[in-house]
């Protein structure tokens, strides 16, 4: 192929990516997005693809409403935000493509390192340090506790394999009612009563849909056991933030643990910050090298793809958002 196509770039990691792509598609016109203002001027005309690793919901609906000729987005996350599935549903004639399969090991390995933190009362300890207090604190197993995990795809997964590991009785809530092997059992929408009884711990893995918005709330939190502990790596607004916050000092749960925000970054002025038993990190579950890399070549297998006309891997149905 030597025909010259046009390809914006958003928030493309210098250095490897950047070269491994030119050199992956030589034929492609490479012109990163700017960090800030609106990404719909194309001074080098319209383009006909994007990657996207990094970029705001409004900016890249904006920019897909802008650009007649995209035919193919590709993006590094597994979920699309609201804004950027109307955008495309509105054209219907672009091909999209998701980085699913790429965050799992790492947001399971972050899953599992705030629940020790807590189970064994890590923050505690570190505090005492702090001042010399030698003061032992009684920790917690994951051996025997009955975790439930909201949405069963490579996160949900991923995570549901490694906390069994532990020995962990894991049960999974996801759109359908088909077995998963990596759960012991799995629960349908209409079951939700079911599947929040009694959780000594809950892992939100699910995307932003118009289902799953708030489908963790203040019924669902009253469910669980005294002392159960709450983590949610799958999108910020799923959880109810307000019903959380209220839920904290009865205990259900007890604590939590937050990766993902209704609002992002997480305003100073949000109780969360400082809120007893919560921890805040900032969307970076799966920030890690091993993770760019399974990003990256799937990238560049879906360039190779795309180039020769044949299938791409992991192609979004716009319908479910993922």
């Amino acid at each position: 192929m030597d025909r010259r196509v046009r390809v914006r770039t958003f928030g493309m990691p210098a250095g490897r990516a950047a070269e491994d792509v030119s050199a992956a598609w030589p034929e492609a016109e490479l012109t990163e997005a700017p960090a800030h203002g609106d990404p719909e001027a194309d001074e080098d005309g319209d383009c006909t693809a994007a990657l996207v690793w990094d970029c705001a919901p409004d900016r890249l609906a904006r920019f897909v409403a802008a650009h007649p000729s995209l035919r193919w987005l590709h993006t590094t996350s597994s979920g699309l935000p609201p804004e950027v599935l109307a955008a495309l549903a509105a054209r219907g004639d672009v091909t999209v493509t998701n980085g699913a399969g790429t965050h799992g090991r790492a947001v399971a390995e972050h899953v599992v390192a705030v629940t020790l933190a807590h189970l064994k009362r890590l923050p505690g300890l570190m505090a005492a340090q702090r001042t010399a207090d030698w003061r032992p604190e009684t920790a917690r197993e994951l051996g025997g506790l009955r975790a439930g995990v909201v949405g069963l795809g490579d996160l949900g997964r991923h995570t549901a394999r490694l906390l069994g590991a532990f020995g962990t009785e894991v049960v999974g809530l996801r759109r359908g009612t088909a077995p998963v092997p990596e759960v012991g059992e799995t629960y349908g929408p209409r079951e939700w009563k079911r599947f929040y009884d009694g959780l000594d711990l809950l892992v939100v893995c699910a995307p932003l849909t118009g289902l799953t918005r708030g489908m963790v709330g203040r019924r669902q939190l009253a469910l669980l056991r005294p002392g159960a502990f709450l983590v949610n790596v799958g999108r910020g607004p799923v959880v109810d933030e307000q019903a959380l916050i209220e839920a904290l000092p009865g205990g259900r749960p007890a604590g939590a643990a937050l990766d993902v925000f209704a609002t992002e970054p997480l305003p100073a002025s949000s109780p969360l910050w400082s809120t007893p038993g919560v921890l805040v990190t900032p969307h970076c579950a799966d920030t890690t090298a091993e993770t760019a890399r399974r990003c990256l070549r799937l990238v560049l297998d879906n360039i190779a793809r795309h180039r020769s006309g044949l299938a791409l891997r992991n192609v979004v149905d716009l319908a479910r958002g993922y």
